[in-house]
């Protein structure tokens, strides 16, 4: 008689289904995945896993999902090998990254860590086609292993492949490399190194890792290695001051709705198999001197580190049963109201302003007509109030809340307010309203 592992099946249909529902991890089976953000959506490249049964990194295709809510995620389309100069049945689809320039998409790979190629398509979304029909970066073109592209997009909009880790021919130590992509995007200028204030970059015995990224905040540079980083003033180094966000696995770094995000992989569980991997994301936060900060509560377990506790919920999700909901969770943001650390320690909304507002979708497990507690403080002499609205900033409105002057923005005091909900889940839109100037600091809140 035939028996059926209905559990097994269901996984692999949560693995293979077009339209994927999941929280923490996001992608079962990937690794190496790259944020892009077009048309009010979140753009994922990443590179598929054959099995947790091979030792060794076998990847026999790339995939594009999206999202808008991060949680949802769409499988817009395969890319498979054969629709590229490499051929047929090979198993080294390795890291990759999208960037756009006038109405077109590039999808730049890596071939196992021994070239570099570039697809376009008319969409994010694909078909891709090889534009040039052989690689961008060739194996022979230096002792470099050219790998894990990155792209840069400069805020005058140039454009820059970062790409290999460090060699040693046993004559010249190769850095980290920064080319300037040409107005075609399957050329470029002749590439610099990217200097570091470590003889190898982020590596050790005569190399740098791989699993490099680059990006900009508030006008730092950061050149990152899976958790790992170094900043610089200048676009080529010196890269200085090696620092961690505390998750390790191929990283990358993005802003979304004026939310960062850190996105990372590390082993599938329950498999053990490092070489079969999965993609989770958790907030990011910056200090004032630029430091990166993973949030904890979102970050999978490793050998060195405990799971978070809210990892698998993961982000753009609530549950009113927590003990705190912390403000600098939010999903959306708009007007001049900033993330920053707070006096009391971690990090708080600041500089909150008349018609700011901060989205906080599918919040869970609430009880008919909750009180909401928030945690907050002012110094605005009439103080605020901080309207409740559900489904969006305009939505019906299910309850308001007077923010007192608290008589200094260090001290915090505890605010209650009934709401008219229904039971289940909600949409929430915390709208702040009053007169000019700062009105009120929000650092976090809870249902009972």
């Amino acid at each position: 008689m035939l028996k059926i592992n209905f559990s097994l099946i269901g996984f692999f249909l949560l693995l293979f289904s077009p339209l994927a529902m999941a929280q923490n991890p996001i992608l079962k089976g990937y690794a190496d995945a790259h944020m892009k953000i077009w048309n009010g959506r979140m753009y994922v490249s990443a590179g598929k896993d054959k099995s947790p049964d091979i030792k060794g990194f076998a990847m026999p295709n790339w995939s594009i999902y999206s999202s808008s809510d991060l949680v949802n995620w769409k499988l817009e389309c395969n890319i498979l090998p054969e629709e590229t100069f490499i051929g047929k049945g090979s198993l080294k689809c390795w890291a990759s990254d999208i960037t756009t320039l006038n109405g077109k998409y590039y999808f730049y790979f890596s071939h196992g860590g021994a070239e570099t190629g570039v697809l376009a398509a008319d969409q994010p979304d694909g078909p891709y086609r090889d534009v040039i029909k052989r690689p961008l970066i060739p194996e022979a073109y230096s002792v470099n292993h050219e790998y894990d592209p990155t792209i840069f997009v400069e805020e005058d909009g140039s454009q820059y492949l970062i790409f290999g880790r460090d060699g040693f021919d046993g004559k010249n130590l190769i850095h980290y490399q920064i080319a300037k992509l040409n107005k075609d995007m399957v050329s470029f200028e002749a590439p610099c190194d990217l200097l570091t204030d470590k003889e190898f970059g982020f590596g050790e015995k005569n190399r740098a890792r791989d699993h490099q990224y680059f990006h900009k905040y508030n006008g730092t540079y950061y050149l990152s290695c899976a958790g790992a980083y170094m900043t610089s003033a200048n676009i080529y180094g010196p890269f200085k001051n090696e620092r961690h966000t505390g998750q390790n696995g191929h990283s990358s770094f993005c802003e979304y709705n004026g939310q960062w995000y850190h996105m990372y992989e590390w082993t599938c569980e329950p498999f053990g198999n490092r070489s079969y991997r999965q993609v989770s994301m958790t907030y990011l936060h910056y200090k004032e001197n630029g430091d990166m900060v993973d949030d904890l509560n979102f970050l999978q377990a490793t050998a060195v580190a405990k799971e978070g506790k809210y990892f698998k919920t993961g982000v753009g999700n609530y549950d009113a049963s927590w003990e705190k909901i912390e403000a600098e969770w939010f999903f959306k943001k708009d007007g001049t109201l900033v993330k920053k650390e707070s006096p009391a320690g971690g990090f708080e909304i600041q500089n909150i302003h008349n018609g700011d507002y901060l989205a906080f979708p599918n919040i869970r497990n609430l009880t008919a007509n909750s009180t909401i507690n928030l945690c907050v403080s002012s110094v605005h002499p009439k103080g605020g109030t901080i309207e409740f609205h559900q489904d969006s900033e305009a939505g019906p409105i299910l309850g308001k809340c007077k923010i007192p002057d608290t008589a200094s923005l260090s001290t915090y005091k505890t605010i209650g307010c009934k709401l008219k909900n229904k039971p289940g889940s909600a949409n929430l839109y915390l709208v702040f309203k009053g007169g000019d100037g700062e009105l009120l600091r929000l650092d976090w809140f809870n249902f009972q």
